[in-house]
C-alpha cells in the first residue's frame, strides 16, 4: 500500500514508522516550511512543502492522510481530489487501527494484498513460550551472535520450553524454516509485532538491531525481556537504556569494558554466558593442510594472512568469506584459494585447515577460533581481550602487524614436529574446559529463562485475580 501524509509534524508519528517497516510505502510531505532537502526517516520519505507536487508524482499514493485542523494540508487536499483520503484526530494512531483504517479505503480486490500478515502462533498450547526477536539467523547468517543465539535457544527447547525465532531484516530467507529443532519465522517488524502482541510469549529475547523494539514490546506485554549483549560497543550498548529485565554478556571482559561508562550494567540483573560451541557438532574426522582465514575482511586481518602467504609459497592458504565486512578476495596469490561463506564448517573448513590465522583488530569473543579448537587445530591470534579470554593457554598471540613473526609461526605449527604436537594438544585441552564451561553456563541460563517465565506467570495470574 502507497501513504502520502501532509502532516505539520512527524517525529512523532509511529504508526508511519511501523506501516513502513512493514512493507508498506510511505511518503510524508511536512506542512511546516523548513529549509531543508528531500530525505529518508526510519524508512519513510520526507519532503519539504515546497516539493509536495513532486511527493503526489513519485508516491502514486493509494490513500492520503491529513491531521484534522492542519490548514496548509487543506490547501492542497483539493490538487488530489481522486485520492480516498483518511483524517486523523490526533497525531498519534494506533497502528492496527491505522492500517485497517487505510485499508477500508482501497478497492476490495486490493485489501487481501496490502494487509499485514499475521501467521497463526506456532507456540499455541505450550505452558511456557520463549521467543526472540532478531534482523539475522542461522544457517543464512552465521556470525558469532546468530550462532550464540542460537544454541541459547536450543538450550530452552531441550529443556521443554516453546521456543520460536522471528527475523526481520533477512530478504533470503524462507517464510519459516527449522535448525536444530529450533522454529524461525521471517515477518515484517509490524507483522511480527503483531504475532507476539497476539502471543502474549513470557520472555522475549533480542539483540543488534531490534533490541530496543523488543525490550519496549516486552514491557507493554506484560514478558521478560532479555538483552544478549555481544561486544562493548556503543551503538550496542544504548540499547541497555531501554530497561530490559535481564543482560546476558558473551564475556567478562565486555561487561567489565562497559561498567565504566554505562550505570545500567551494575543496575540490571546479569549473567555471563560466553559463545557456547559444542565440540562434537564442530570436530572434524581429520585435518587438512591449508592455512585459513575466516572472513577476508581488514578487521579481521586479511593483509596478514596474505602477507604470511606471500612470504611462504610452498604451504597452501584456505580464505573464507564473511558474512560481515567489505571482503577482499583477489588479487589471489597461485598458492591461495578462497571458497565461498559456508554453513557447513566442519566438512568445507575445519577439515581443510592446518592452522588457523585469527589477526583480528577486535573480537568480543572469537567463536571461530573457539571451533578451530575442537578439531585440535593450532590457533594463532592477535591478542585481543576476546581473544584472550576465549583462548586462554589454547593458542600463540602475535600481535597482527608482526606479518614477518606470523609467518615464522605458522612455519613452526604446520610442520610434524614438538611445536606443532604441544599446540595441537593444548588446543584439545581448552576446547575440553570451554566444553564443561557451556555446558554450566547454559544450565544457569536455562534456570535463568524459567524464573523470569515464572514471574510473569505469576503477575499474570494475580491480574486475573483481581476484581473487574
Amino acid at each position: 500500500m502507497r501513504i502520502l501524509a501532509l502532516l505539520p509534524e512527524f517525529e512523532q508519528a509511529t504508526h508511519l514508522r511501523a506501516m513502513a517497516a512493514a512493507g508498506h510505502e510511505v511518503h510524508v510531505v511536512a506542512t511546516v516550511r523548513r529549509r531543508e532537502s528531500p530525505r529518508v526517516v526510519d524508512g519513510m520519505r520526507v519532503w519539504p512543502l515546497g516539493y509536495w507536487w513532486r511527493a503526489k508524482q513519485e508516491a502514486r499514493p493509494d490513500v492520503l492522510v491529513t491531521l484534522a485542523g492542519d490548514r496548509q494540508a487543506e490547501r492542497l487536499v483539493p490538487n488530489m481530489r481522486r485520492i480516498p483520503r483518511l483524517v486523523l484526530p490526533y497525531p498519534e494512531a494506533d497502528v492496527g487501527e491505522f492500517e485497517e483504517a487505510c485499508l477500508r479505503l482501497l478497492p476490495a480486490h486490493q485489501q487481501a494484498d496490502a494487509r499485514t500478515i499475521v501467521p497463526d502462533d506456532p507456540l499455541a498450547g505450550e505452558p511456557v513460550k520463549a521467543v526472540a526477536w532478531i534482523h539475522y539467523g542461522v544457517p543464512y547468517r552465521r556470525a558469532g551472535s546468530e550462532t550464540m543465539l542460537h544454541t541459547m535457544m536450543r538450550a530452552l527447547r531441550d529443556a521443554g520450553m516453546g521456543v520460536l525465532v522471528v527475523c526481520s531484516s533477512m530478504p533470503e530467507a524462507p517464510p519459516s524454516w527449522e535448525v536444530d529443532g529450533v522454529p524461525y519465522l521471517h515477518l515484517g517488524p509490524r507483522a511480527a509485532e503483531l504475532l507476539f502482541r497476539s502471543m502474549r510469549p513470557q520472555v522475549m529475547v533480542t539483540h543488534h538491531n531490534y533490541a530496543a523494539r523488543a525490550t519496549s514490546l516486552a514491557g507493554e506485554i506484560g514478558a521478560r525481556s532479555v538483552l544478549l549483549m555481544h561486544s562493548d560497543h556503543d551503538f550496542s550498548a544504548r540499547s541497555m537504556w531501554a530497561g530490559p529485565d535481564l543482560i546476558v554478556y558473551n564475556t567478562e571482559w565486555v561487561r567489565a569494558s562497559l561498567a565504566v561508562r554505562y550505570l545500567e550494567v551494575d543496575r540490571t540483573p546479569s549473567l555471563i554466558v560466553h559463545p557456547p560451541v559444542i565440540p562434537d557438532e564442530h570436530r572434524a574426522p581429520a585435518v587438512g593442510r591449508g592455512v585459513t582465514l575466516v572472513n577476508l575482511s581488514s578487521d579481521k586481518g586479511v593483509y596478514t594472512w596474505r602477507a604470511a602467504a606471500r612470504a611462504l609459497p610452498g604451504l597452501p592458504f584456505l580464505g573464507v568469506t564473511g558474512a560481515h565486512g567489505r571482503q577482499v578476495k583477489g588479487p589471489l596469490l597461485p598458492n591461495m584459494r578462497v571458497i565461498p561463506q559456508t554453513s557447513d564448517m566442519r566438512g568445507d573448513v575445519w577439515a581443510q585447515t592446518r592452522v588457523l590465522l585469527v589477526p583480528s583488530v577486535y573480537e568480543s569473543y572469537g567463536m571461530a577460533a573457539v571451533e578451530a579448537l575442537a578439531s585440535g587445530i593450532p590457533v594463532i591470534a592477535h591478542p585481543t581481550p576476546g581473544l584472550r579470554e576465549a583462548l586462554g593457554e589454547g593458542a600463540v598471540f602475535i600481535d597482527r602487524d608482526d606479518h614477518r613473526a606470523w609467518a615464522d609461526a605458522v612455519t613452526r605449527l604446520h610442520a610434524d614436529g614438538p611445536h606443532r604436537a604441544a599446540a595441537v594438544a593444548a588446543a584439545a585441552a581448552r576446547s575440553q574446559f570451554l566444553a564443561a564451561q557451556a555446558r554450566t553456563e547454559l544450565a544457569v541460563w536455562v534456570d535463568a529463562a524459567r524464573q523470569l517465565a515464572q514471574g510473569v506467570d505469576e503477575q499474570r495470574g494475580a491480574l486475573a485475580d483481581q476484581p473487574a
